[in-house]
């Protein structure tokens, strides 16, 4: 190896190694100070001189002021139905712009493409009022339906559907297969991986959302763990960030496991459907 290519390769590590340090490095400290005691939390140390759990037994005590368990539930809940609903609506949505053909349905695809502009925060007020006037807020309803179709995913679908060879749906259809088992039987199996993209993303968003359950939800036992974790760091007069980084931790581990359980299916996703994260 010349000189030339070894100092490129040293300079390319050095790069990568001051871009893991800059990455990594605000978890680091959220690890670090979960684990010290309030008294301990701006010493400096990277490293607790004497690591403790007591921050993590205070968040899951049975007697805590925080339900954090019910929190996380209502999370977990919400993002979970909310992912199952949005792959049943996108999917169908797109199996029938892209397979059927009725009058309109360009015109109806680029209005659902269109709606892509549209800020959440701008639609914030009419949902509120909405669910209001049904009387849902402060339910599950209320953290679930608001997530239950979006256009990303109708496009998602929409473009790996319009791939489908056409000779599968004719034979599926010489069978006697009516559209419904079409889309169940045929293109269902074949879109996993795009499908587990679209609810691995949806989970994503809904479980990290703040905006939305914030304003759905003002009974301590609805709030879901973003908008515990945002009361948590209001104290009245003092903030305790050891108690507060612990349970943001414990906010990553589920986003985390459905990563790793999932990882397969959501490159093979990605590299199916020409998605860029």
């Amino acid at each position: 190896m010349t000189n030339f290519h070894l100092r490129r390769t040293w300079m390319t590590a050095a790069l990568l190694a001051a871009g893991l340090v800059v990455l990594y490095f605000p978890l680091a400290w959220m690890v670090s100070t979960a684990l010290k005691p309030l008294s301990q939390a701006f010493d400096g140390q990277l490293i607790p001189a004497v690591p403790t759990l007591a921050n993590f037994r205070a968040i899951f005590a049975p007697g805590s002021a925080s339900p954090v368990l019910r929190w996380l539930g209502n999370s977990l809940l919400a993002a979970g139905a909310s992912s199952l609903l949005v792959v049943t609506v996108d999917s169908l949505c797109a199996f029938a712009l892209a397979r059927l053909r009725f009058p309109g349905r360009r015109v109806v695809f680029y209005l659902i493409v269109a709606s892509l502009m549209v800020p959440f925060i701008a639609v914030l007020i009419p949902l509120y009022e909405e669910f209001s006037g049904l009387n849902l807020l402060n339910t599950y309803w209320a953290l679930i339906l608001p997530y239950g179709a979006n256009a990303f995913g109708v496009f998602l679908l929409y473009q790996f559907f319009l791939g489908v060879p056409r000779e599968l749906e004719e034979a599926a259809m010489a069978d006697g297969a009516s559209r419904f088992q079409l889309w169940w039987k045929v293109f269902v199996p074949i879109s996993i991986a795009p499908m587990v993209t679209l609810g691995l993303i949806t989970f994503m968003n809904v479980y990290n959302d703040f905006l939305w359950p914030l304003v759905a939800t003002t009974s301590q036992n609805m709030h879901t763990l973003t908008v515990g974790i945002a009361l948590m760091a209001i104290g009245q007069y003092s903030t305790n960030y050891p108690l507060l980084m612990a349970l943001t931790l414990c906010s990553v581990v589920p986003i985390l496991l459905a990563f790793i359980f999932a990882q397969r299916q959501l490159v093979e996703g990605i590299s199916t459907t020409g998605l860029t994260l």
